[in-house]
C-alpha cells in the first residue's frame, strides 16, 4: 500500500507534467540537476483539516522562460503564476479525492542552491523542463486520520485552464 505522503507526491509530480505539457514544454524526470548559479523559487502553502504544508518550485531561468507565453523571459510574476497554477491543479485533484485544501498566495525568491530542510526524509523531484531544470519539493504534515479516496469525476470542477460559471 502506498503511503499518503507518496500518493500526494505522485499527484503533484503528475500535475507538474500536465502543466508544462499544456504550455507545450517538454518535462521529463531526471536523476540529478547540474548546479545552477541562479534559480528562481516559488513557494506556496496550503492547509486542510488533516493536512498542511507547502510546495516549493526551484527552477533555472531557462525552465521558467520556456513556458512563459508572453516570451518576456523568466520573471518573478511568471514564477509566482506557475507555482499558483501547479498548486491549483494539485488542489483540484485532491478535491476529487475528498480532500479540500485552502491555498495561500505564492512567494518568490531568487537564490542559488536553495533547499528546504525536511521534517521527514523525502527526496525532491527533479525535472528537465525545456532547456532548463526544475526541482520540486512537497513539504507536508499529515494527520494519521487523512483519507485519500480514489478520484471521482466532479461535474462542478472545470478542466484545468477552463473557467466554470455557476
Amino acid at each position: 500500500m502506498t503511503s499518503p505522503r507518496e500518493t500526494l507526491r505522485r499527484i503533484l509530480v503528475a500535475k507538474a507534467h500536465e502543466l508544462f505539457s499544456d504550455y507545450g514544454v517538454t518535462c521529463e524526470a531526471v536523476g540529478s540537476v547540474v548546479d545552477s548559479t541562479r534559480e528562481m523559487c516559488g513557494i506556496l502553502g496550503f492547509a486542510s483539516t488533516h493536512l498542511s504544508g507547502a510546495v516549493v518550485v526551484c527552477a533555472t531561468p531557462d525552465a521558467i522562460a520556456s513556458s512563459n507565453p508572453l516570451g518576456d523571459g523568466a520573471t518573478r510574476g511568471w514564477v509566482a503564476e506557475l507555482t499558483n497554477q501547479l498548486v491549483g491543479r494539485f488542489k483540484n485533484e485532491l478535491l476529487r479525492t475528498g480532500v479540500e485544501l485552502v491555498m495561500s498566495i505564492p512567494v518568490v525568491l531568487t537564490g542559488s542552491q536553495v533547499a528546504p530542510l525536511h521534517q521527514v526524509v523525502s527526496q525532491p523531484t527533479r525535472l528537465a523542463v525545456g532547456s532548463g531544470f526544475l526541482t520540486l519539493w512537497l513539504e507536508v504534515e499529515i494527520d494519521p486520520d487523512l483519507v485519500i479516496a480514489e478520484p471521482v469525476a466532479d461535474l462542478t470542477t472545470a478542466p484545468e485552464s477552463h473557467a466554470l460559471m455557476l
